[in-house]
């Protein structure tokens, strides 16, 4: 299983990377192409920006600061990987989907002093690339199943040691 998700890690990261060369071998700083429109509305929009920053553009300029966050939260993951060992798929699929962003993220800033953010949906009004979707959407669903779904799954054996006792008794 770590086989598997040490690809998947690396699967997206690279898919990330590659979108990202993608958009900046066609698309000029600043300059926005409109993929899918409704009417006068501009659903799903390529713009390419360099973004010396994280989320919302904060911490503008703070790479080396950027850098070791990242790193930081990225290895505090795996360690939580290490040592936890998901039972179920669907954490270990949020946590791939974090590791694979957050990494393809950090290899822009770790090479290029910037982030590669290309992708404007609406009703959005920011620029983001597929790395942060993957971070957001795995960080979104891991904290939903940590919230609604962990603590039933820990309940579930509680309740059959209960009847066993009680069966023995």
């Amino acid at each position: 299983m770590i086989i598997i998700t040490i690809l998947s890690v690396i699967l997206l990261a690279a898919a990330d990377q590659g979108l990202k060369a993608l958009a900046v071998s066609k698309l000029a700083e600043g300059q926005s192409v409109t993929v899918l429109s409704a009417g006068d509305t501009d659903i799903l929009t390529f713009s390419l920006y360099k973004n010396t920053g994280a989320a919302f553009s904060s911490l503008q300029g703070k790479i080396p600061l950027l850098i070791i966050i990242t790193v930081v939260l990225m290895a505090l993951l795996v360690a939580g990987l290490v040592k936890y060992k998901p039972k179920a798929k669907f954490p270990l699929i949020c946590m791939i989907m974090i590791l694979g962003g957050g990494i393809g993220n950090l290899i822009d800033r770790a090479l290029l002093g910037y982030v590669v953010d290309f992708i404007i949906l609406f009703p959005f009004k920011f620029i983001f690339n597929f790395a942060d979707i993957c971070v957001v959407i795995g960080a979104i669903l891991l904290l939903i199943y940590f919230i609604f779904f962990d603590k039933q799954e820990d309940e579930k054996p509680a309740e059959n040691v209960s009847e066993e006792n009680s069966q023995h008794e």
